[in-house]
């Protein structure tokens, strides 16, 4: 590019971009033969006038910007992370384990937290996802032990944060301990607050007895359910069919949500096949959390890597299944690394999962798909009238794209132009 990045912002609300890359799923357009939407944008203010093939937009007396074939994207959202538990390893070391065990050590350094550090690891959270360029989050909260003021944070942080992330909130909870009818009235009446709930579903017995009145309750009340499901490479997990089964006789027609998902991986092609076909008749949405399942999957104790944990991504889109990528866990007792940046995990999960060009044709994992998913007002599509809140980067190819961990990018919000950094770990 010599010389050509950062391209300089316009002067003016009413500005257009030339020569744009767009992936193909996130607009509308004919794909040119090298598979990207050679696209210009013309943008008025908050929300974007038109979007035309390249060189069909003439806008005289208007502010023009040639990109240079950058790639463009609609501004990205996460529907999978856990806030409250989030850069908690700034403060210990945990020991490398299995599921169970962080499980445990979380548990245990739960009891350290205070409404003050809190506040701090949650803000420099949603500081760092805004710096990426993240328009929603989804954040899944423990309820099981949780201190009143961990809900009081991150109510705060939603309503501090609504016009710049819009926080999505429900409470996660072992279906284990709503085995008696008083002790799910008690969670219901948190999950009544956010309108939707959060399950962790493993190898529990009586799987299907459990999560029924859960999914007659939840349907009763219209929310919907985002769930933790065979978050192991056993593959005796069968937490997905049993969510398949469930849907399907409950009647329920909310969102189902079903995130992990590895043993899949560890099935028989014939037996992943028949499970991937029931979800898709239960409408069971998905969303692959490569970061935190390739550190904590597979693990041996002669340090060796052995079969790795990572959703069938490819297969279940071919499927017809609605799929996303999430952070998940950023830097804590199960996963000590991440930083809330979704073209990160989107770069890491394709070269794991084997997506080829993953900014071109994979890049509405986390847009597109996970703002559905969410049941966000704009579905993220690159289109006129369109709110103008992208993310320009400075790269022309995935290749480019997918080259540094956390690439050069200008956040576009309500046509506004933000070259922001992520914040300082040591303000932690």
């Amino acid at each position: 590019m010599n010389g050509f990045w950062p391209p300089t912002a316009p002067g003016s609300p009413r500005y257009l971009l030339r020569n744009l890359r767009i992936p193909p799923d996130l607009c509308g357009l004919k794909p040119a033969a090298n598979g990207w939407c050679q696209a210009d944008v013309l943008i008025n203010g908050r929300h974007i006038e038109t979007v035309s093939q390249a060189g069909e937009i003439t806008a005289e007396n208007t502010a023009c910007i040639d990109a240079d074939n950058s790639i463009l994207i609609s501004a990205p959202v996460d529907c999978h992370t856990h806030l409250d538990k989030a850069h908690v390893a700034a403060f210990q070391d945990f020991p490398a384990g299995d599921l169970l065990g962080a499980i445990d050590a979380m548990a245990a350094q739960k009891k350290t937290w205070t409404q003050e550090t809190l506040t701090r690891r949650v803000e420099f959270s949603l500081r760092s996802a805004y710096a990426f360029g993240l328009r929603a989050l989804r954040s899944h909260v423990d309820y099981d032990n949780a201190p009143e003021f961990v809900w009081q944070v991150l109510d705060d942080a939603a309503l501090r944060w609504r016009d710049r992330i819009a926080l999505q909130l429900l409470p996660l909870v072992n279906i284990s301990a709503l085995a008696e009818p008083q002790d799910r009235r008690a969670y219901y009446q948190r999950a009544q607050h956010y309108g939707r709930l959060g399950l962790f579903l493993y190898d529990q017995p009586d799987m299907e007895a459990l999560l029924t009145p859960v999914f007659q309750h939840a349907k009763t009340q219209g929310w919907d359910i985002d769930l933790h499901v065979d978050e192991g490479l056993d593959p005796t997990l069968d937490g997905l069919d049993t969510v398949a089964r469930v849907t399907l006789a409950t009647g329920f027609t909310g969102t189902v949500l079903c995130s992990h998902c590895v043993a899949l991986n560890s099935y028989d092609a014939v037996r992943r096949e028949r499970v991937i076909a029931h979800a898709r008749k239960a409408g069971l949405d998905f969303v692959s959390l490569p970061v935190t399942n390739l550190y904590l999957q597979g693990r041996n104790s002669n340090g060796v890597p052995q079969t790795r944990g990572m959703m069938p991504v490819r297969a279940l889109k071919e499927a017809g299944a609605m799929v996303s990528m999430g952070a998940d866990n950023v830097q804590d007792g199960f996963c000590a690394f991440g930083d809330f940046d979704p073209m990160a995990v989107l770069n890491i999960g394709a070269q794991v999962g084997h997506l080829d060009n993953p900014a071109r044709d994979w890049a509405a994992l986390i847009t597109c798909n996970p703002a559905r998913t969410m049941g966000l007002e704009w579905d993220g599509v690159i289109r006129d009238g369109a709110p103008a809140d992208l993310v320009l980067f400075a790269a022309r190819t995935s290749g480019e794209l997918s080259s540094r961990i956390t690439p050069e990018r200008i956040v576009i919000r309500e046509g506004n132009w933000l070259v922001l950094k992520a914040p300082d770990f040591r303000e932690l």
